[in-house]
């Protein structure tokens, strides 16, 4: 495959954009980020390798005509189930969508039967490793690469298990679930190292998080923390992301909707290097509330990363005026002259905050 990529230009422009991230925490830089993948990498071309790296290739290529922070990388991404199909899991590919997957158990019977698989027997996660190197070798190892989409142990077992079944019955069966989520782990740990040793610029945290340089460790998605509490997170959850963050390097944790009420567990979860949540309803139908992101991340302890709408400049001010680590990434305007203006005067905002 012929790619038609600028390497120096992109080389050029992420070691430019790795310098200005070295401020980010001593607290003199704030990251502003806009930023496109291509069409449909998370959807209907995640069926196809070689036009996703050209989608994916062409988008890396518009992003580093923005004015932005950000640090373009590559993601083979065959959907989000594909831990879920190497425990038997129907995965389902359609012409219109992502991918997905079906549950496979809905009693404690179907719980107990379910077996650690095999890496080299999963057909999906086989794949996803033959597309890494496949990216690798068409970019010449010169393109970050980030982890696949990573579901968390928990979400990853909402996938395979009732869900709803999984969070009523949990404490009735402990030992069980315990042993799944274990295994559930083990795979993702023993998956995530061989990927990332395909990758001669392994992403870091990867998948739609900022990631320069100075962070380390994976990005996954715990979307189930809306509908847990602390207590159900700390029993089920943060034992296994910080097994996973041990041996990965760290954890991002990103969530959907809603989940201050978990903000405290997620900060106390050993190994976590961001958080990753929205303030907009173009993000997210129902987002979170500057108010309670400054009350959970307003120490400055762990980075976050919020998505927002610039229609909502209001929301943002509330969050620049904080101590918060915050990493912004906005939602893409239509033009450049506008994404231009935007990134500016977001900056500006933040410097003049700063020297009050």
């Amino acid at each position: 495959m012929n790619v038609g990529f600028d390497f120096d230009k992109y080389l050029l422009y992420c070691e430019n954009n790795n310098k200005k991230a070295r401020g980010f925490f001593s607290g003199g830089f704030l990251p502003v980020n806009t930023w496109t993948l291509g069409k449909n990498t998370f959807a209907v071309n995640s069926r196809d390798a070689e036009l996703m790296l050209s989608e994916q290739l062409a988008g890396i290529s518009e992003t580093m005509e923005e004015y932005n922070d950000w640090i373009p990388y590559l993601e083979p991404w065959h959907g989000v189930g594909v831990f879920a199909e190497a425990f038997g899991c129907p995965f389902e590919w359609n012409d219109y969508d992502a991918p997905w997957t079906r549950t496979v158990v809905k009693d404690i019977e179907g719980l107990k039967r379910l077996k650690k698989p095999e890496l080299k027997n999963s057909k999906m996660l086989q794949y996803v490793l033959r597309t890494t190197e496949y990216f690798n070798e068409q970019t010449r190892g010169q393109v970050y690469i980030s982890a696949t989409d990573t579901q968390s142990p928990v979400d990853n077992l909402t996938l395979i298990a009732d869900p709803t079944w999984f969070l009523t019955e949990a404490w009735d069966y402990p030992r069980e679930f315990h042993r799944v989520l274990s295994n559930i782990t083990d795979l993702m740990i023993e998956f995530t190292l061989e990927q990332r040793a395909l990758c001669a610029k392994p992403a870091a945290p990867g998948h739609t998080t900022w990631s320069p340089d100075i962070f380390g460790g994976v990005s996954v998605s715990e979307d189930v923390m809306v509908m847990m509490g602390p207590d159900f997170y700390n029993e089920f959850a943060k034992p296994y992301n910080e097994r996973f963050a041990e041996a990965t390097g760290g954890i991002a944790i990103h969530s959907c909707g809603k989940w201050a009420h978990s903000f405290k567990a997620a900060q106390d979860t050993r190994g976590i290097v961001m958080a990753d949540l929205s303030v907009s309803k173009i993000y997210d139908p129902d987002p979170n509330i500057p108010e309670k992101i400054i009350s959970g991340f307003g120490d400055g302890k762990v980075p976050v990363q919020v998505r927002a709408d610039y229609a909502d400049i209001k929301l943002i001010d509330e969050l620049l005026g904080s101590d918060a680590k915050l990493i912004l990434v906005l939602w893409r305007a239509d033009s450049q002259a506008d994404r231009e203006r935007q990134y500016n005067d977001i900056k500006e905002r933040w410097a003049k905050k700063r020297k009050k």
